[in-house]
């Protein structure tokens, strides 16, 4: 025996999956059926259509934010490689303490 499914109140997750088109077509189909029967359903509906431009919103502008700081992070790195390399050379072109001689001939004896 079938049920009428168009009657059953869809949960969120099938909502938002109904949102994304991410259901079967024949599920589709049961969940527009209901949608056009039912208030309630329509009511979640778009409250979570709601919820998800606000979050897709707030994700844009994060995504904004880590990419600024991204740069900051990237030219901070720069200066200090610029910095750490110029002390490398500096380093390179001192000359290495010299022996004496006594130390020296300890050293071969």
């Amino acid at each position: 025996m079938l049920r009428n499914r168009s009657r059953e109140h869809p949960n969120d997750e099938t909502l938002l999956a109904y949102l994304d088109a991410e259901l079967s077509n024949l599920r589709m189909r049961v969940v527009r059926t209901h949608l056009q029967i039912c208030w309630k359903c329509r009511a979640a509906l778009a409250e979570l259509e709601s919820q998800v431009v606000t979050i897709s919103r707030l994700l844009a502008e994060k995504s904004q934010d880590e990419t600024d700081r991204s740069v900051q992070a990237r030219e901070k790195f720069l200066r200090w490689r610029t910095d750490f390399e110029g002390r490398q050379r500096f380093l390179f072109r001192c000359q290495p303490p010299q022996l004496d001689r006594y130390a020296a001939g300890s050293v071969l004896a």
